[in-house]
């Protein structure tokens, strides 16, 4: 075999493994921990998982929330359910800049060129704001982080807020998703003034 053929059939074998790659929602265990930061060396936000229900259900504190004792209930599929104080009370979301409870940003199982699309109302500083936001996994391949380097599902998200009269307001963002780490282990924001934050450390059970 040439040179060049042999080349050619070692980026197809690449490129059919990338896309043969399928994740399933993760299992989560009381205690696993991931602490990410922003691009400068300050250590950003601390998530750690509390609770663990049947079904699936998962209860995580996060220590940089305005409010660091709140519960935030996700499901099986990561999809946010409620928030809730430490009296197992629902959190009043004007207190956040951003929720979007129901929102399925992570249509598991994850693979190469899957697309979906989320339309619904979240809550914005307070307001109920209407979102269309298109994604899609656009690659999986190795990512750098402080935290190390995994392998991790592209995801790149368009977002639109809908108007009822002019332009809407448009944006994007990509988040890279990691089988093996349980979470997005880097996120780049188009947004005006938007973060963009990467892993620094964690711990998660196999």
């Amino acid at each position: 075999m040439s040179r060049l053929a042999l080349t050619g059939s070692l980026v197809l074998i690449a490129v059919t493994l990338a896309y043969a790659q399928v994740a399933n929602p993760p299992t989560y265990a009381v205690g696993d921990t991931w602490t990410w930061t922003d691009r400068g060396p300050e250590l950003g936000e601390e998530v750690r998982i509390v609770k663990v229900e049947d079904g699936g259900r998962r209860v995580a504190v996060r220590s940089k929330s305005t409010c660091p004792r709140c519960q935030w209930v996700s499901g099986l599929d990561l999809t946010l359910i409620e928030v809730l104080d430490a009296d197992g009370k629902a959190v009043d979301a004007s207190q956040f800049g951003f929720i979007g409870v129901g929102f399925k940003f992570y249509d598991f199982p994850l693979q190469v060129k899957k697309t979906w699309r989320i339309e619904g109302y979240g809550s914005f500083r307070g307001n109920n704001v209407p979102y269309v936001i298109d994604s899609t996994v656009s690659d999986y391949k190795d990512v750098k982080t402080k935290a190390g380097t995994f392998k991790a599902f592209q995801i790149d998200r368009n977002w639109k807020i809908k108007v009822s009269a002019g332009p809407p307001p448009t944006w994007s963002d990509t988040a890279w998703w990691s089988p093996e780490v349980k979470t997005v282990i880097k996120y780049e924001s188009g947004a005006r003034n938007g973060r963009s934050w990467e892993l620094v450390s964690y711990s998660v059970k196999p």
